[in-house]
C-alpha cells in the first residue's frame, strides 16, 4: 500500500491526536500508580516526542515510496510503544498491554525502522551510481566521456613509475555510413563498434569516446610493441565483422595511432598529440591500418 501525501498528512494528524489524548484516556480508564517515577516518565516521554518529530519530518526526506511507508509504519508503532511505556509510570496497565504493546511493539517498530533505513540507503546508492554513470559515460555508446578519460589518465601519469600507451581510433569514412544509411544506422554502428572494442579490453584498460567517430584507449602496463599487436587485432576483427543493422549490411574499418608514455612527457596533451599525428599518418597512408612510429 502506498501512502499518498494527503493520506500521510491525515495519518500524522491522527497520530498527534492519539499522542495527546492517550494520557487522558489511560488515566481515566486505568488505576493510577501510588508513586510516580518522574525521571523515568520524563525520559520515556521525551523519547516519544523525538519519535513524533521523526514522523512529521519524514516527508522532508527523499525516500522511495516503499521505504517511506515502512519508516512511517515503524515510527508509528514505536511511538505507541513508547507512549504506553511512559504511561506505565502513571497508571497500572494489564499484563497483556505491557507485553503486547510496550514490549512487542517496540521490537516490531525498531525492526521496521531498520529495514526502512536499509531500503533508503540502497535507493540512495542506486541513485548515486546512476548519477555517476551519467556523468562519466557517453549516453549512446557506454564508453567513458572525454572529461573522465582526461582526469583518469592524468591520475595515472602522476602515479609512481607510470607505463602505458595511448591509442586513438577513428572509424574510416564514417560520414559515408551516415549519408548512405542514415544517422540512426550510424548510431547503431557506433554502438556495435564500441561493443567490439570493449569486449576485447582488459578491466584495467580505459576506453572513451573522444568525439564523433573518434575514440581513445589507454592501455596500462604495456609497451609500444604489445600495444601495436593489440591495435592490429582490433583492426582485423572490425574489418572482418559484417554488421547487420536493420536493412543495412556493411563492414567498417578503423585507423589507429599509438603513442607510448615516456618520462620526458610532462603533459597528457603532448602524448595525445603524438598519437593523433600517427592517426593522421595512418589515414594519409590509405586508412585501415595501425601506426605506432612517426616516419
Amino acid at each position: 500500500m502506498v501512502l499518498t501525501e494527503e493520506c500521510s498528512s491525515n495519518m500524522s494528524i491522527f497520530i498527534l491526536a492519539l499522542f495527546i489524548l492517550l494520557p487522558f484516556v489511560s488515566y481515566w480508564v486505568f488505576q493510577p500508580v501510588a508513586n510516580i517515577d518522574v525521571i523515568s516518565f520524563a525520559s520515556e516521554f521525551i523519547m516519544a516526542i523525538a519519535v513524533l518529530v521523526c514522523i512529521f519530518n519524514l516527508k522532508n526526506f527523499r525516500q522511495s515510496e516503499r521505504s517511506n511507508n515502512i519508516l512511517f509504519t515503524g515510527f508509528s508503532i514505536l511511538l505507541v510503544a513508547l507512549c504506553v511505556d511512559a504511561l506505565d509510570e502513571l497508571v497500572i496497565f494489564p499484563k497483556v498491554i505491557t507485553i503486547v504493546i510496550e514490549d512487542l511493539f517496540q521490537i516490531i517498530g525498531l525492526l521496521l525502522i531498520v529495514f526502512g533505513i536499509k531500503l533508503w540507503l540502497e535507493k540512495q546508492e542506486a541513485q548515486n551510481n546512476t548519477l555517476l554513470r551519467l556523468a562519466t559515460t557517453d549516453p549512446l555508446t557506454g564508453a567513458y566521456t572525454r572529461r573522465y578519460f582526461i582526469d583518469k589518465a592524468n591520475e595515472i601519469m602522476q602515479s609512481a613509475n607510470p607505463r602505458f600507451c595511448i591509442l586513438i581510433l577513428d572509424i574510416d569514412h564514417f560520414k559515408k555510413i551516415n549519408d548512405q544509411h542514415g544517422h540512426n544506422i550510424g548510431d547503431l554502428a557506433l554502438v556495435e563498434f564500441c561493443n567490439l572494442i570493449q569486449s576485447n579490453c582488459r578491466e584495467s584498460d580505459l576506453f572513451a569516446r573522444w568525439g564523433g567517430e573518434e575514440f581513445i584507449i589507454l592501455l596500462p602496463h604495456i609497451a609500444t610493441s604489445s600495444a601495436h599487436s593489440k591495435a592490429e587485432s582490433l583492426r582485423t576483427q572490425l574489418e572482418k565483422t559484417e554488421l547487420h543493422l536493420s536493412n543495412a549490411v556493411f563492414n567498417m574499418t578503423v585507423s589507429i595511432g599509438i603513442a607510448e608514455y615516456s618520462a620526458n612527457v610532462k603533459k597528457l596533451e603532448t602524448l595525445i598529440d603524438v598519437a593523433d599525428k600517427r592517426l593522421y599518418q595512418a589515414k594519409q597512408q590509405g586508412r585501415n591500418q595501425v601506426v605506432s612510429s612517426t616516419n
